[in-house]
């Protein structure tokens, strides 16, 4: 849905109509019928839903007509530039080249990521990733301790927080119900991440307490209860790994699969091209001239 008028500013009515004398001799590409057009450049059109897809959803109609009379009028500009650089240049044969050679690139990078999705989708199972991080877990050795919990912040004064920090205390599956109610009615922030991995720096950093050094601090409490002027703050640590011992499968694997991914790749187009190269030798798409003789240096 179109959030604003069809309104152009002089600027952009100026380039607009210098750009039809630009390109009055200029073949006209045919308007599609189906879109609605917002403005013509010389045989070419910008059309509403281009305009449209740059408008943010709450933009104001003072502010969506400022950004579509701006889109128009630097795509109006972009397309005069162009045409007038394309006649006034003077290696357009180098252009053309960089042109073909880049357009070659994209179609074989296309091509190649097509097959790999389609015969590549499957190799890497959880079962391999897993024997590549049995096999090397040096390579996922932890910088930072990280943690499995719940958090919660209430303001001073909540109502029955004593039986919040008992259901804090002693987190079981039951507690897990109470706590998500209570922190729905109570708690300025509530977070449950008993099934997930975080860095421990992360959840304490909006929590008002000093850790000179985290590891400690974190293997001597598994419940932090702090407060200051304003709220009540409570972590409950369920499970940790400390900062130099290795990275959990879960957290690791993604990076394995992109580390194999990328390796099977690799592999995977070298074997691709030696096998064209040799199928092409075999018949004879590609041809050798025989040089009998070296050439001759002028003396």
């Amino acid at each position: 849905m179109v959030r604003y008028p069809i309104s152009i500013k002089k600027s952009t009515l100026c380039v607009v109509l210098s750009c039809i004398l630009f390109f009055s001799c200029q073949e006209k590409e045919k308007m599609d019928a189906t879109r609605v057009p917002y403005l013509e450049v010389g045989g070419r059109y910008l059309y509403m839903e281009d305009i449209d897809a740059v408008i943010p959803d709450m933009a104001s109609q003072e502010d969506s007509t400022a950004l579509a009379d701006d889109f128009a009028q630097q795509w109006a500009t972009n397309v005069l530039l162009y045409e007038h650089a394309s006649k006034n240049i003077s290696d357009q044969e180098k252009i053309d080249k960089l042109v073909e050679d880049y357009r070659r690139s994209l179609i074989i990078h296309q091509y190649q990521e097509n097959l790999i999705r389609e015969r590549l989708a499957d190799v890497l199972s959880d079962k391999k990733l897993e024997a590549f991080y049995n096999s090397h877990q040096e390579k996922f050795v932890l910088k930072n301790s990280i943690i499995k919990g719940v958090y919660i912040q209430v303001p001073l004064g909540a109502p029955k927080f004593s039986k919040l920090q008992g259901w804090m205390r002693n987190y079981k599956a039951k507690s897990i119900e109470e706590v998500e109610k209570y922190g729905i009615q109570n708690a300025t922030s509530y977070q449950y991440f008993g099934d997930r991995w975080v860095k421990f720096l992360e959840v304490t950093k909006n929590m008002p307490i000093q850790l000179e050094n985290a590891d400690s601090y974190l293997r001597a409490n598994r419940y932090i209860e702090v407060k200051d002027t304003a709220y009540h703050y409570i972590l409950r640590i369920l499970d940790v790994k400390f900062a130099g011992e290795t990275e959990p499968f879960e957290l690791a694997k993604d990076k394995i699969h992109v580390l194999l991914m990328n390796k099977e790749k690799t592999d995977f187009i070298k074997k691709l091209n030696d096998k064209l190269y040799q199928e092409a030798i075999d018949k004879e798409k590609i041809i050798f001239f025989s040089q009998e003789s070296e050439p001759k240096l002028q003396e």
